[in-house]
C-alpha cells in the first residue's frame, strides 16, 4: 500500500502533475526481461529457414498482441515477414514522422551442437547467427516505447519491421517490394556481434558491410582412367593455374590498400581415386566496398578462368550472383545513433574498431532506399564465441542495453524528453 500525503494543491498544474503521477504509478509494467528471455530460449529451439517462420511468426505477434498491438497494426508480407506500426497517442507536433527498425527472423541450415543448453534446437535448423535475440531485442525495444505511448505524438511512427529469409535468400528486397519502407523517413538495424562482452556499440558513417557476389565455375575437361591418360584432359590442371592466378591478383589489390576478400575454396572433382573426372566446381565470395573495383576485379577474374581453360584445352560455365549491395551508413543518421550510443552506454563504449566487417548483411537493400544507420552491440558470452558456428548462442545480456538503445533512438529522432 502506498499512502501520499498532500499539502496544497492550489495551481493547476500541481493538480495535472498529481493526476499523472497517480496515471504512471497505475499503468501496467509491460517490459519484462524475465519474460523476454523465456521467448528467446523458444526462440532457439524451434528455429527456422528463410520464408518458412510460420512458427516464429506467430510466437511474435502472440507477444504483440500482449504488449496491446492489435490486429490493425499488423500487416504480413514476404510470406513470414511481419510489419508494424506503432503511433504515439500525444498531442500531435504537426511535423509526420516514421522510423523504421528491422529484425531479422530466420534460423541457418547448421546442426547445432551445444549438449549443454537445455533450450537447444529441435530441428536440422540452428539460430547460429543469433536472430533468435534479434527478434527478442526488438519487442524488448517496442515494449519500452509502448510504455512511453502517451508522450508520442500521434503524427509520429514506429514501424517495426521483422524480416524473413534474411541469410542470402532476399527477404528484405521482398519487403520492400511488397511496401515496408513506404512512407518511413529513416531506417535503423542492429546485429549482434560476439566479439567483446555486451555493453559496446561498433558503428561507423558510410561503408559498413560489403558487396557480395558469389561464384560457382565448372570447369570442363575430359575425363577417364587414371591408368589411361592418352586424350584425357584433367580439368584440374586448370583449376591449379586459377587458383594461382587469383592469389597474384588478390595480392596486388591489398597492395593497393583495398579492402575486400576473395576466394574459391570449395573445389570438387571426381571423388574415385583411378578416375579423372569431366568436370571440376569451384565456389568462392567476392565481398567487396567499392563498386568500380568490384566491376574491374570481376573482368579479371572472368578473363583468368578464360586465359587458363584455353591453355588446358578446358570449357567453362559461370555463375556469379550479386546476393546484396553494401550497406552504405549515412552521416547524420550514423551521427544519431552514435549519439543514443553514447547517452545509452556511455561515451567510451561507442567505437568504429573493427568495422567495417567483410560479413554479408542484405539490410543494404533498406539503405539504398532510405537513409539510415546499421551498428553491431557486442554479445560475447564465451570467448572465441563466432557467428554461423554450430555452438553459438547469444548472450542475453545484450536484450535491455539494445532495447535502451530503440527506445533512446525513438526519444532522440523525435525530439522528446522522456521522463
Amino acid at each position: 500500500m502506498t499512502i501520499i500525503f498532500l499539502t496544497k494543491l492550489s495551481a493547476v498544474s500541481n493538480l495535472e502533475l498529481f493526476i499523472r503521477f497517480i496515471a504512471k504509478m497505475n499503468k501496467t509494467k509491460l517490459y519484462d526481461l524475465e519474460d523476454l528471455i523465456k521467448l528467446r530460449k523458444d526462440l532457439h529451439m524451434h528455429p527456422e529457414i528463410g520464408y518458412h517462420e510460420y512458427r516464429t511468426a506467430d510466437k511474435i505477434i502472440e507477444y504483440l498482441f500482449k504488449l496491446g498491438i492489435n490486429e490493425n497494426q499488423i500487416r504480413r508480407v514476404a510470406r513470414t515477414g511481419i510489419i508494424v506500426d506503432i503511433y504515439g497517442k500525444g498531442q500531435p507536433s504537426g511535423k509526420p514522422f516514421c522510423i523504421a527498425i528491422r529484425a531479422d527472423m530466420d534460423g541457418l541450415p547448421i546442426q547445432e551442437v551445444t549438449p549443454d543448453i537445455e533450450y537447444r534446437s529441435k530441428t536440422n535448423v540452428a539460430h547460429m547467427c543469433g536472430h533468435d535475440g534479434h527478434i527478442t531485442c526488438l519487442l524488448a525495444g517496442a515494449a519500452k516505447i509502448l510504455e512511453k505511448i502517451d508522450q508520442i505524438p500521434s503524427d509520429k511512427c514506429v514501424r517495426l519491421l521483422f524480416q524473413p529469409a534474411e541469410e542470402g535468400l532476399g527477404g528484405a528486397f521482398i519487403m520492400i517490394q511488397e511496401g515496408a519502407m513506404d512512407g518511413v523517413d529513416e531506417v535503423y538495424g542492429m546485429h549482434n556481434w560476439p566479439t567483446q562482452k555486451p555493453g559496446k556499440m561498433l558503428v561507423k558513417p558510410e561503408y559498413f558491410m560489403p558487396i557480395i557476389h558469389t561464384y560457382e565455375v565448372r570447369i570442363i575437361g575430359k575425363g577417364g582412367r587414371a591408368s589411361q591418360v592418352e586424350g584425357i584432359i584433367d580439368p584440374l590442371n586448370a583449376v591449379i593455374d586459377i587458383q594461382k592466378g587469383i592469389k597474384s591478383l588478390v595480392t596486388e589489390y591489398k597492395e593497393k590498400g583495398i579492402f575486400f576478400t576473395f576466394s574459391l575454396p570449395y573445389v570438387r572433382t571426381n571423388e574415385s581415386p583411378d578416375i579423372v573426372g569431366d568436370v571440376c566446381v569451384l565456389k568462392g565470395f567476392l565481398r567487396s566496398f567499392e563498386l568500380d573495383f568490384t566491376v574491374e576485379f570481376k573482368k579479371k577474374i572472368h578473363d583468368l578462368i578464360i586465359s587458363s581453360c584455353r591453355t588446358h584445352g578446358c570449357q567453362n560455365e559461370m555463375k556469379i550472383l550479386n546476393v546484396c549491395p553494401a550497406i552504405y551508413n549515412t552521416h547524420k543518421e550514423t551521427e544519431h545513433v552514435i549519439r543514443v550510443g553514447k547517452k545509452v552506454l556511455g561515451e567510451d563504449k561507442v567505437t568504429s574498431e573493427g568495422v567495417p566487417a567483410l560479413a554479408g548483411e542484405d539490410f543494404s537493400y533498406f539503405t539504398k532506399l532510405k537513409p539510415g544507420c546499421f551498428f553491431f552491440l557486442s554479445s560475447q558470452r564465451t570467448e572465441g564465441d563466432t557467428l554461423h558456428s554450430d555452438n553459438f548462442d547469444i548472450n542475453d545480456d545484450v536484450i535491455p542495453i539494445a532495447a535502451d538503445v530503440w527506445l533512446g533512438l525513438v526519444e532522440d529522432r523525435f525530439d522528446l524528453h522522456f521522463e
